[in-house]
């Protein structure tokens, strides 16, 4: 979806955290805050909590992000980041795998936001780099190095220049890289900020695909009671699937970012100097990473949804693959399927996302939002002549 990344820079005021959308653009409107902001005294005692605990003086800004409440904090040690998430839509073990995956890369070469401890033996509901009060469950990271510049950028919006682009694609490689040997299994419970895919790869899509919503019965009661045609509404996919589900299995499986975007780098000179949200990462394989690369940053879903169907940049896309594989040179299977695999990026996140908005903030616009557009409107744009054009541009490109 189209996220506001929150502006690290800037003191914040009252309300600031809200995003502008005087037009009331339902592309714009799915991104607007749903959850309380954090306040000083609520940071003050999360802060407290930690091992080593902080003092929190002053807030510096805060996310205008709809997925979690998030603020950016000013301690006697430096800047830490703190984000909230609701129990209702993700738990502490949900949180753990990926944390895990920021120390490894942490501990291989990336400049990361390293999640600090809280201390267990003082503190009831502190396990490991979680802390739960009530319904709200906490992380702390420090502040990484970089310029946030892309602080106000929308998912989708594309690089200022392609030397940024083949920036980009030479950190997503270098994430690949670093991913190696960190072998945790992927969260056994499902949630809607895992940006999986699997399934619109699988042999038997049909078989899986009833399993994979009885795991996520949120979503099959949001099908069934919106009467949903989801058989209908799956068939475009299917050729893309058939290209995809015979060569994606033979990739190695690696932990993935899973939201590559410009806006979750922070900058020096064209390129990023540190990765930093991984709250959708998981077990994937390292090509879906550079695919969504490109999905997020060369493809303006938010122009497209408006009419503006040739809102896509092949020249972004052609430059983040000639960064990836600066680094990291794609196999042949790779190449094979990578342009089959954006059609279907982001098919199973949207899906899953349903559970957010049905367990969390209870819309259903926003529900309705991941399935008529994230889900099918996104899909079939591939489908008209700009979306044709667009991936025989990343054919020509690989």
């Amino acid at each position: 979806m189209p996220i506001r990344k929150p502006d690290w820079r800037k003191p914040i005021s009252c309300g600031a955290c809200a995003m502008d959308n005087p037009e009331n653009n339902a592309q714009l409107d799915i991104v607007q805050q749903r959850w309380r902001d954090i306040t000083l005294p609520e940071a003050r005692r999360v802060l407290l909590a930690l091992a080593e605990p902080l003092s929190a003086s002053a807030m510096i800004s805060r996310s205008a992000r709809p997925t979690a409440a998030g603020a950016m904090v000013a301690t006697d040690c430096g800047n830490v980041y703190i984000k909230r998430y609701h129990a209702s839509v993700r738990d502490a073990c949900t949180i753990h795998p990926y944390q895990r995956y920021v120390a490894w890369l942490a501990g291989h070469g990336m400049n990361v936001m390293p999640f600090l401890p809280f201390d267990a033996a003082r503190h009831r509901g502190a396990d490991g780099c979680t802390f739960t009060v009530g319904s709200y469950i906490y992380e702390v990271c420090a502040q990484a190095p970089g310029e946030d510049r892309y602080a106000h950028a929308l998912t989708w919006d594309p690089p200022a220049t392609l030397d940024e682009a083949r920036g980009l694609g030479e950190t997503v490689a270098r994430i690949a890289l670093a991913s190696r040997g960190f072998d945790e299994p992927r969260a056994a419970r499902p949630d809607p900020y895992q940006n999986r895919f699997g399934l619109f790869a699988a042999g038997d899509f049909d078989e899986e695909f009833d399993g994979w919503l009885d795991a996520r019965p949120a979503v099959r009661r949001y099908l069934e009671r919106t009467g949903r045609d989801w058989r209908r509404d799956l068939e475009p996919y299917r050729a893309y699937m058939r290209h995809v589900a015979p060569r994606y299995g033979e990739l190695p499986e690696s932990w993935t970012h899973g939201d590559p975007h410009v806006s979750n780098m922070l900058w020096k000179g064209h390129a990023p100097s540190s990765v930093i949200d991984f709250g959708l990462a998981d077990r994937n394989t390292a090509l879906f990473d550079l695919v969504e690369a490109i999905e997020r940053n060369a493809i303006q879903f938010v122009q497209i949804m408006d009419g503006q169907t040739d809102a896509c940049r092949s020249d972004v896309a052609r430059a983040i693959i000639e960064g990836y594989e600066r680094l990291r040179p794609l196999s042949d299977v790779e190449r094979d399927v990578l342009p089959w695999m954006l059609p279907l990026a982001q098919a199973e996140a949207s899906l899953n996302w349903i559970a957010y908005f049905v367990d969390g903030p209870m819309r259903d616009e926003d529900a309705d939002w991941c399935y008529d557009t994230a889900f099918n409107a996104h899909a079939a744009w591939f489908g008209t002549p700009d979306g044709r054009r667009f991936l025989d541009d990343v054919r020509r490109a690989l």
